[in-house]
């Protein structure tokens, strides 16, 4: 359309502004950006301008096209969705008759056009989303003809919940279209036009009641009149919307319009800047801090706690700004995200996984020009000419890049004896690197936490704070095992009486076990009879009873009793602990204290328990002259993962060797990291809890000469590691199948990730 105007609007062709439907697909025919087909069946939506000989794959979503529908019969929601809505549709059908004559004598005029094109939108939307039903449910379109008048707010509700999630992080790009639309009612009406010949006359004639009964509506009464009319309907269409909520959850699991807008989202928000950290070598100095350089020179970062904000200046760069969102894993292993917090569907409980997304992140390591150290650098653009490549979390399972990465939120839960990255008190007794099949409930593709996930926590702490020495700013629920008997005995209770100097040992919003160990004098964590009358019970309050003794409130369903002789035991942090804390770092009541639960950059880290390495182990050997090694292994699809020491050898990669701490824990000097690949191990020992990485490991017993063993990999600690804990430790003595109440647990989003081809 040429440029002209009409009154005192200028009319600008700017392509696209919903989907445009394209008749049935053709090899020979170019397709842009929202062009939609028929093929096989199915409805598809061109994802990117110029596409011209590349056929929809039935079915599916792919890079260039997104599966809007397939045929297929109709749900049972889908059924009770049409009779519902044919009641509302014969009021919007009688509306219509009525303000037929006024529609065909009228044309919507320039300031009723301005005014209502929010309006129009709307209906361009319900029109094309309309559509896509229909060919989704081929067999249910008579019956649904009917009810595309009622569909039509089920529609918008959805396309608000899209525009809601983004609407403060939008671009000035998107800004400017949505502002476009104000002058554009003629084309959106061509639109509309355009997109009612492609539907069953059916349904065209539903749609097209519809949009007449709302010209009408326009003309005679403004936009004050509609939102009237929206009010009636919104009551009308009270039922269809939790099914319209229960579609968009499935569209969005599926892939396609989420993941194309989030991928567009970051493509628009990346600049030239490089952050750098300059890690300096331990003949150079033992100090745990790393410099930061480029963009991240003179920032600072503090933690913050749930009644004090610290301040963050790099959490909030779009580089590392965290977004909060729910994900699932299809069985190839590509992340499907299902919901962003502060969109519609979003949980932090029950059968779901949180997970913290950044943009997806380009990394390079190189020798300083002093040749003493390392240098980190990240950058949000490509860089591929000097020398950059992406984050291993950013490559999918087929060896594409996508443009973000996801981390887990925090420890599993265990809801009907499957693992969920959710709120709760976290799994224990059943994480080990062997229990991979507990760890695969929700899907093949699923594994423990990965190298990636645990190298990402190492690589924020010298990002955001400077320090390869994270307990410096959060000691994390790492000096926290006390274990007291009961002061006074009580029945029917919801609380525990200890001494005063006792119960204030404990933190509101950590939690406790009760135990009744009766003759037993083994009062390890790992017995059953430790957990007898409460079992890992969160604090609500710590209350006064007199001058001498004090109650720990718990939060328990039913009551219970306690005798003097039964035992208190400080335990694991639930997950979600951290959700109160004012910025993206730090912990619920104090960050130095050592009992406290803490989180980086949204990541939960540190509850009480080690986190268990799904696609990792190290083979500790002695060869036949005594000398003893460990070799490092790693599997990059958790398909694939096995318990057999010789397969592991011969299948997964390996990372690199390094030598045994000889059945003792030592403080890490010197380590190999590769933040790109997610690599991080020890080369040698020394130092101590401040000093060089300040973090300890442990490889276990020495094998005999000739004998190997692979142990698995437990990382950053738990209630009593004290000084040794943090983002590099690792506990690597057991083998691979311990069960242990020490050991919890992540899911990772990451469990199955391809190889980037340099030419690609």
């Amino acid at each position: 359309m040429a440029n002209k105007t009409t009154g005192s609007g200028q009319w600008t062709n700017m392509g696209n502004v919903t989907t445009n439907p394209d008749g049935s697909y053709s090899d020979s025919k170019t397709y842009n950006f929202l062009d939609m087909v028929s093929y096989e069946g199915g409805s598809y939506v061109c994802l990117e301008n110029g596409t011209i000989g590349v056929r929809p794959s039935p079915g599916e979503s792919t890079d260039r096209w997104f599966c809007s529908s397939v045929p297929g019969e109709a749900t049972p929601d889908f059924k009770n969705l049409v009779t519902e809505a044919k009641e509302a549709a014969r009021t919007a059908k009688e509306k219509a008759s009525e303000a037929k004559t006024s529609a065909k004598a009228s044309e919507i005029s320039a300031q009723a056009a301005s005014n209502s094109a929010g309006a129009a939108a709307a209906s361009a939307r319900d029109a094309e989303n309309a559509k896509d039903v229909v060919a989704g449910y081929k067999s249910a379109a008579e019956k649904a003809a009917s009810s595309a008048a009622t569909s039509e707010k089920n529609v918008n509700d959805k396309i608000a919940g899209l525009d809601n999630t983004f609407s403060e992080k939008t671009t000035s790009a998107i800004e400017i279209i949505n502002k476009s639309v104000d002058t554009k009612a003629e084309e959106i009406k061509n639109e509309i036009t355009a997109t009612k010949k492609s539907m069953v006359d059916a349904s065209q004639k539903a749609i097209n009641d519809t949009i007449d009964a709302r010209k009408t509506e326009i003309n005679n009464t403004g936009a004050s009149e509609i939102k009237n009319v929206q009010a009636e309907s919104a009551t009308q269409t009270q039922g269809i919307k939790s099914v319209a909520a229960e579609q968009l959850a499935a569209i969005n699991a599926a892939g396609g319009t989420l993941e194309s807008a989030i991928e567009r989202y970051y493509a628009m928000r990346r600049t030239r800047e490089i952050y750098t950290v300059e890690e300096l070598d331990p003949d150079v100095t033992q100090a745990c801090t790393v410099n930061r350089l480029d963009a991240l020179s003179g920032l600072t970062c503090t933690p913050s706690t749930n009644t004090t904000a610290g301040e963050d200046q790099i959490g909030t760069l779009e580089a590392f700004r965290p977004i909060e969102v729910n994900w699932i894993l299809d069985d190839d292993g590509n992340q499907k995200i299902t919901a962003i917090e502060g969109m519609p569907g979003y949980k932090t409980t029950g059968k779901v996984n949180r997970g913290i997304m950044n943009m997806g992140l380009y990394y390079k390591k190189e020798r300083n020009a002093e040749d003493n150290g390392w240098l980190h650098h990240w950058s949000m653009l490509p860089r591929k000419e000097e020398g950059y490549v992406p984050m291993k979390e950013c490559v999918r399972p087929d060896n594409t890049v996508q443009g973000w990465m996801i981390h887990p939120k925090g420890a599993a839960v265990d809801i009907d004896g499957v693992p969920y990255v959710t709120n709760g008190k976290p799994v224990r007794n059943k994480p080990s690197y062997a229990n991979f099949t507990y760890a695969r409930k929700q899907g093949p593709a699923y594994c423990f936490e990965t190298d990636v996930d645990a190298a990402w926590v190492l690589a924020l702490t010298m990002i955001k704070y400077g320090t390869k020495d994270l307990q410096a700013y959060m000691k994390g629920c790492t000096s926290y095992s006390n274990q007291y008997n009961v002061a006074v005995a009580e029945e029917n209770t919801k609380r525990v009486i200890l001494t005063k100097d006792q119960a204030n040992y404990f933190v509101v919003g950590s939690s406790v076990s009760i135990g009744n160990p009766g003759s037993n004098t083994n009062f390890d964590r790992g017995n059953n009879y430790m957990h007898n009358i409460v079992d890992s019970a969160k604090i609500t309050a710590i209350q006064k009873v007199d001058d001498t003794y004090s109650a720990l409130v718990l939060d328990v369903s039913a009551p219970f009793t306690t005798a003097t002789t039964y035992k208190v035991s400080a335990m694991h942090w639930e997950t979600g602990s951290t959700d109160s804390v004012q910025g993206y770092d730090g912990s619920p009541v104090s960050n130095t204290d050592g009992k406290n639960i803490c989180k980086i950059n949204g990541i939960e880290i540190m509850p009480g328990g080690l986190s268990v390495s799904g696609n990792s182990v190290h083979i500790i050997e002695t060869d036949s002259d005594g000398n003893t090694s460990c070799t490092y292994y790693r599997c990059d699809d958790a398909r694939l993962l096995t318990t057999n020491t010789d397969t592991i050898i011969s299948s997964y990669v390996k990372v690199g060797s390094f030598p045994a701490t000889d059945n003792a824990w030592k403080f890490i000097k010197e380590q190999m990291v590769d933040f790109g690949k997610g690599v991080m191990y020890p080369v040698t020992y020394g130092g101590g809890d401040k000093a060089y990485w300040a973090d300890g490991w442990h490889t276990g017993s020495t094998p005999s000469a000739g004998q190997k063993s692979a142990r698995e990999l437990l990382r950053r600690g738990h209630l009593d590691y004290g000084g040794l804990a943090g983002p590099s430790y690792v506990l690597g003595y057991n083998g691979l199948w311990l069960t242990w109440w020490r050991t919890l647990a992540t899911l990772s989003p990451n469990a199955v990730r391809g190889e980037w081809q340099a030419t690609a």
